[in-house]
Parts: structure tokens; C-alpha cells; sequence
């Protein structure tokens, strides 16, 4: 089964560890900009091939390597869901970015997403990171009402995700760290977390689910790259990450008309905060 977790992280239990993050992950990206036409080249590649067959049962630190029959791993490889939160926009300009709720039609485009992710077979995830913001919080509440098993995964809700997403490029490198610490850290679930979902904010998801990708992948409200990873031989997160094979299978939507706000020109529409807030 599950573990069912509600684990807040409060920003202020955290502002004491994202500026080492920070610069951790600002000389993990400069170390990747050398290499990004060539693994992008990789990426391709690697995208074609299949996934492999079996796995030893070898260890890695914390991190044990699965073993499967070619059925088992073939139907559960690693899986990322990058799912941007629900349209947020107010009017209400005492309120903090991170406060900002969703609107009616937020909700009802939440619950819809869910619903296409259902229809996909993309809605059971082991794994949730959340951002710690209000509109991000709501977007999963309306989507665990819509699909209940969706609340059985084990959720934290971090407010380092909402800080990331306004750091240029430093997003997909700190999905990477938390997603295969925390499995790690935990006694080694890669066996059982095989589909993870991150909900967050762009610049940052954008960013980073291009990243993965290997193409460009937009976001708008309430949409969710679908990933896959393509590689070969990685039994951990941790390997998968080191590879970056991942393959985009698409991306889900709400499929609702856009709505016409009096906030867009006051917030910059799309649901987006004011720069350079994440949005």
C-alpha cells in the first residue's frame, strides 16, 4: 500500500537551507550548459531505444535496484508528472503572492485536468511534491476530490518549490535532488515510486519540463507534462536523473475556454503574479 503523508514545510523551516540549494544548484546548472547541445543530441537518441528487460539487484547507497520480470518493469517505468497549478487571479492587491487562492474557474479547470489525467492512466502517482502555495495546494484539494484514490500518495508540500520557480533555470535540477533524496533518504523506494507529481509554477516548470524533455514544453494553467523515462539501465531515480532520457508523452489540459478576467492586464493574465514572482 501507500504511506499517506500531509508533511507542510513552512518557509521559514526552509529559508535556512534554500541558499545553500541555491548555490548548489546554480554550479550543477553552469556544469550542465557545457554539455547541453551534445545531451541534447543523447537525449534523442536514447529516446528510441527500449526501455531494458531486467535489472540486477544490485545497491546504490540507500537506493536498492529493483528486480522485475521484463512484464513488470516494462509496465511501470519511472514516470514524472510536471503539473502547473490552477488559475489564481484577484484583484485583491493586499494579498501575498503565495495567499493568492484559485478562482471558480480554477477549480472547475482543476477538476477537469484530473479528470483527463484519469481518462490517461496518469492519476494514481506514489509520489506528490506540492508547492507550499495557496493556489498550488488548492489545485491538488480539487483534484483529490474529483479522483480520491489521488490522495493516497505520499504528499509534502514545500515551499522551496515555490521559490525555485522563479530562479532562472535552476528548477529542474532541484525536482531532480528532492524527488531521488527524498526516495533515497526514505529506505530506498524506487521499487515502489515509480510515477511522481510535482505541482508548481512556471517560469520554473516550464523550464524544467523542457529540460527533461529535450523539446520545448509550454504550461498554461492547469496543464501537466506527461514523462517517460526513455533510458537504459537506471534502477533509481538517482540513475535516471543522471541520464536525463526522458520522453514527452504529451500533455494534458483542462480542455475548458480560456475565461476573460478584469485582472489579466493587472496580474498579466494567464493566471500569472506579478514578476518575478513564480507564476
Amino acid at each position: 500500500g501507500r504511506l499517506v503523508s500531509t508533511r507542510c514545510t513552512s518557509e521559514m523551516a526552509q529559508a535556512s537551507t534554500i541558499g545553500f540549494r541555491f548555490e548548489r544548484a546554480l554550479s550543477r546548472a553552469r556544469a550542465r550548459v557545457g554539455s547541453r547541445d551534445t545531451s541534447s543530441t543523447r537525449l534523442r537518441a536514447l529516446a528510441h531505444r527500449p526501455v531494458p528487460r531486467s535489472l540486477g539487484g544490485e545497491k546504490r547507497g540507500n537506493a536498492v535496484r529493483i528486480s522485475a520480470s521484463a512484464g513488470a518493469l516494462e509496465s511501470s517505468p519511472f514516470r514524472m508528472i510536471v503539473l502547473r497549478h490552477s488559475d489564481s487571479c484577484t484583484q485583491d492587491a493586499d494579498l501575498r503572492d503565495h495567499d493568492r487562492p484559485l478562482t471558480s474557474w480554477g477549480r472547475t479547470a482543476a477538476a477537469k485536468l484530473c479528470s483527463e489525467l484519469v481518462a490517461k492512466g496518469w492519476a494514481e502517482p506514489d509520489l506528490v511534491l506540492c508547492s507550499a502555495s495557496t493556489r498550488s495546494r488548492e489545485t491538488l484539494g480539487e483534484m483529490v476530490r474529483t479522483h480520491a484514490p489521488l490522495g493516497k500518495a505520499e504528499t509534502h508540500f514545500m515551499g522551496s518549490l515555490y521559490a525555485f520557480a522563479a530562479m532562472d533555470g535552476l528548477t529542474a535540477d532541484h525536482l531532480r535532488e528532492t524527488v531521488a533524496g527524498l526516495v533515497e533518504r526514505e529506505g530506498g523506494r524506487d521499487d515502489r515510486v515509480r510515477t511522481v507529481m510535482v505541482i508548481g509554477h512556471n517560469k520554473g516548470w516550464e523550464e524544467a519540463a523542457t529540460d527533461f524533455a529535450g523539446q520545448t514544453v509550454k504550461l498554461r494553467v492547469a496543464n501537466a507534462a506527461l514523462l517517460e523515462f526513455a533510458g537504459e539501465g537506471a534502477g533509481t531515480w538517482a540513475e535516471a536523473f543522471d541520464q536525463n532520457a526522458w520522453r514527452l508523452t504529451g500533455v494534458a489540459k483542462h480542455g475548458l475556454r480560456e475565461p476573460k478576467k478584469e485582472c489579466e492586464t493587472e496580474f498579466g493574465g494567464d493566471g500569472d503574479g506579478p514578476m518575478p514572482m513564480p507564476a
